[in-house]
Formats: C-alpha cells, sequence, structure tokens
C-alpha cells in the first residue's frame, strides 16, 4: 500500500469532489466520468494505479464514492 495516497478514504475524497464541485462544475463532472470508469473496473490508461494505487481503492469504493456524492455506478444521479 502506498502511504502517500492512504489519505484517500471515502471521507476525505467525498469532501474533495464535493469542494471541486463548488469550485468548477465542469471539472467535477469529468470526474464523475472517470469515477463511473473505475466503479466499473476501468483503469484510466493506467492513471487509476498513479492516483489510487492503495488496497482499498477497490470497484466497490468508486461505486460508494459515487454513491456519497449522489451518483450510481454508471455516473448517472440517484435523484431523478
Amino acid at each position: 500500500m502506498s502511504k502517500e495516497h492512504e489519505h484517500k478514504s471515502l471521507e476525505y475524497m467525498t469532501t474533495h469532489f464535493k469542494n471541486v464541485k463548488l469550485m468548477s462544475p465542469t471539472l467535477f463532472y469529468t470526474t464523475i466520468n472517470d469515477l463511473s470508469i473505475m466503479a466499473t473496473g476501468g483503469n484510466l490508461d493506467g492513471l487509476r494505479e498513479v492516483l489510487y494505487p492503495c488496497d482499498f481503492h477497490t470497484d466497490l469504493f468508486f461505486t460508494n464514492l459515487l454513491q456519497s456524492l449522489g451518483y450510481d455506478a454508471d455516473g448517472c444521479p440517484l435523484d431523478i
């Protein structure tokens, strides 16, 4: 496990992406797409392993992160 990325817990990442949404909605919605790719096993051309190398950064982690942001694993809003 990479100690450098251990702080990227579900709670931390939820807060982080909520802040991103406030500062740059466009970046936030792009990120939702990337998170949904990782929630379904994608690695974003190796970027997943670089940004999220810890053992707990599983597909389920990204599914749970999306849910905490109000989206399903496919990146669709839960409130529709």
